[in-house]
């Protein structure tokens, strides 16, 4: 039998065996007395119809209670039909609740839907984290950038960096925060840069190039508004591995791993590594170098392994920084930065004047590397985010012409080194590392290239004094004040977050 709703203005039933019944939505008396009947034609058009389909059967129980009674209504008998309809469809169709084979396939995933459901409930349950409200300058330069900042971070080979930024300032007469005298970190390192701690006392700066803790609220009382941030990070496993090494004579190393010659990295690196938590302790002064350092000199916890806590201050650092250059990435990194500083290639010109030797460094093996990256969660995710955001740009600024500019860079620096460096040798102090030497009767610009940022600090030093307008050397006693007071701060930042 053909059930069928036209289009049109006809609604027909087609009667045999079974008894077929159009129900419009929109059904007046009429319409009523001939569905009761289900013997007549239902010639009148009524828009949104529904179909019902029943076979009458005067022998069953069931027939008779949808056949037409006096005294009971249609619609109640359109209503027990609407709910039968409705009951078989709940347990039929695949979207339903109450359909038997989701019912058991639900089950069946009953512990994955759990653990998962615990674990959204866990991450939505982490506490939001406050970030700075600070957004970086995004306006592309039109002229040289002179207000520029570069957090130095440790053992990213930042200090040809900062030879770069104090070089710059030099050559273009601006002023520079500077750490007190006879110190080599700046505004109280460890604790955040304490503009008290910065020498000399101006009211604001246009360069600063060495390490310090960033602070981003206290930057801001020492920098012009138009100040562009950068700073440099580099893969965790090579970070640790460096950090291990330099400091390896140092705390927190000499003091957890004393029973450990000092000059053995490797194993050192590896008897840590094997059970860090064994080892570090919050209560042991410079404890910070142990874990996350990158992410500690950017001014955050590095005990919070909290992935919401992390990706929060992840997240602040990419509103506030300009570029994130990356150590294994240098020339790349200095071709982008000159390119989003508007400086010239003279700017950025280096010479490679510290390095380790090659037998001072430890190989990273792949287990060791593993334990390093679950370690360092922060400066993993840190890495990693950045490392993205970096190929991103020069993917912006065109692969064909970094490839170019590649070309260019590294003829400029080839000259360089030939014109100035006669030879790399070892320190006195620390064997394990070399220096460049230079030609006898080197040019300014050769000693230039070579000095480091303590050295060139000093030149910069006694340039400001002698240059700005009404500012005085200080007395001896006012330089111990504030040696007191560094040492105070300082000291009082060596256990803390």
């Amino acid at each position: 039998m053909e059930n069928k709703i036209d289009r049109n203005p006809k609604v027909r039933i087609n009667l045999g065996n079974r008894n077929t019944v159009f129900m419009p939505t929109e059904c007046g008396p009429v319409c009523k007395r001939l569905f009761s009947s289900r013997k007549q034609e239902l010639k009148t058009y009524f828009p949104n119809k529904i179909v019902y389909n029943y076979k009458a059967n005067a022998n069953s129980k069931g027939s008779s209670m949808l056949r037409s009674r006096r005294g009971v209504p249609p619609f109640f008998k359109l209503t027990l039909v609407v709910l039968c309809a409705f009951i078989l469809w709940s347990f039929n169709h695949p979207r339903s609740q109450l359909n038997i084979n989701r019912s058991v396939r639900d089950f069946e995933n009953l512990n994955l839907r759990s653990k998962t459901a615990k674990k959204a409930s866990s991450s939505s349950s982490s506490k939001p984290y406050k970030i700075s409200d600070f957004h970086k300058v995004t306006a592309k330069c039109t002229k040289t950038s002179t207000n520029v900042v570069f957090l130095k971070t440790h053992k990213t080979g930042s200090s040809t960096m900062s030879n770069i930024m104090l070089r710059f300032a030099d050559n273009h007469n601006l002023t520079v925060a500077l750490p007190l005298k006879d110190h080599w970190e700046l505004g109280g390192y460890p604790a955040y840069i304490d503009k008290r701690l910065i020498d000399p006392p101006l009211p604001k700066y246009n360069i600063i190039g060495h390490h310090f803790r960033f602070n981003i609220e206290n930057l801001r009382g020492i920098m012009p508004d138009n100040t562009r941030y950068i700073t440099i990070i580099r893969a965790p496993m090579d970070n640790v591995e460096s950090v291990f090494g330099f400091f390896q004579d140092q705390s927190p190393f000499d003091d957890w791993l004393s029973e450990i010659d000092a000059n053995t990295t490797a194993l050192r690196l590896h008897t840590f590594y094997d059970n860090p938590t064994k080892f570090y302790s919050k209560n042991t002064d410079w404890f910070f170098r142990a874990k996350n350092h990158m992410f500690f000199d950017i001014g955050n916890d590095v005990s919070n392994d909290d992935d919401a806590y992390i990706d929060a201050k992840i997240q602040e650092m990419a509103n506030t920084f300009t570029l994130v250059l990356l150590t294994d990435f240098f020339d790349e990194s200095l071709i982008m930065m000159k390119h989003l500083l508007c400086w010239d290639w003279d700017d950025i010109i280096y010479i490679k004047f510290k390095m380790r030797i090659e037998e001072a460094k430890t190989e990273v093996d792949p287990e060791l590397g593993r334990k390093i990256v679950k370690w360092n969660k922060a400066d993993t995710k840190l890495y990693d985010y950045f490392n993205k955001t970096f190929w991103k740009l020069v993917e912006d600024y065109g692969n064909n012409r970094m490839e170019s500019d590649l070309e260019t860079f590294r003829a400029k620096q080839k000259e360089a080194e030939n014109l100035c460096i006669e030879s790399y040798q070892p320190f006195k102090r620390k064997p394990w590392m070399v220096g460049a030497k230079l030609r006898p009767k080197p040019s300014d610009y050769c000693r230039h290239l070579a000095w480091s940022e303590t050295v060139y600090g000093e030149r910069l030093r006694d340039k400001m004094y002698e240059s700005i307008p009404g500012l005085k050397t200080p007395t001896e006693e006012q330089d111990k004040k504030r040696n007191e007071l560094f040492e105070k701060v300082a000291t009082g930042a060596l256990r803390s977050d």
